[in-house]
């Protein structure tokens, strides 16, 4: 089966990349990389180039979008929270770095590409831990959205969820397994020369789940 895997060149999607190419081969696997104004848009870029790379699969094809409301991962000059625990980071509630509609967008458009190129299942990487500040990474909100573009698009189309129930720790488990270079990976919101910021959540995140492995 053909397949296209949502790619933004983190530590979830590598997952899923490696994944999808696993279970169809990497010749019938196809990357889809938005681009929608992040302030890590290069090193995603070029994280998710490089994961493609390795993992034997075409170079992503980009996407375009423009959401009319800005925010912390858009613009320089706002503040994002750094220097929180994981603990602190999942009893924050939603997070000061959700935009309302991203991952729904994303998804949209997934499955019009799919459907289009004859792609028969979409990879998409949340996890557990992303349920509580991102409403979009639910999987009741997922299922409801993967009927609606299935009935959109006519088509059969499956959404593969293979994180959905893995904390961030397991996922770095089932990467291990799957031989996923994670120093390919970024996953950061406020990227300083190129490199990750240390401090932002998602490094955070990233830092604590790679420090516990084995």
């Amino acid at each position: 089966m053909r397949s296209l895997v949502l790619l933004s060149g983190g530590m979830d999607s590598a997952v899923c990349l490696y994944r999808a190419a696993a279970d169809c081969g990497a010749e019938r696997v196809e990357a889809i990389f938005f681009d929608w104004g992040q302030r890590s848009l290069a090193e995603e870029l070029a994280a998710a180039r490089s994961l493609c790379k390795d993992a034997g699969v075409a170079e992503p094809f980009l996407i375009e979008l423009d959401f009319p409301c800005g925010g912390a991962l858009t613009e320089p000059g706002v503040d994002i929270p750094t220097g929180r625990t994981p603990l602190e980071i999942a009893a924050s509630g939603t997070a000061d770095t959700f935009v309302p509609g991203r991952n729904l967008v994303m998804l949209t458009h997934a499955f019009g590409v799919a459907a289009s190129r004859g792609d028969g299942r979409i990879y998409f990487g949340p996890n557990a831990d992303d349920a509580a500040g991102y409403p979009d990474c639910r999987l009741e909100c997922l299922l409801v959205l993967a009927d609606a573009c299935r009935l959109g698009t006519e088509t059969g189309v499956e959404l593969a969820l293979p994180l959905i129930e893995m904390s961030k720790q397991q996922v770095v488990d089932a990467g291990d397994e799957l031989g996923v270079p994670w120093e390919k990976t970024f996953s950061c919101y406020a990227p300083v020369d190129g490199r990750h910021c240390g401090t932002c959540d998602s490094c955070v995140l990233r830092l604590s789940a790679l420090n516990r492995r084995g």
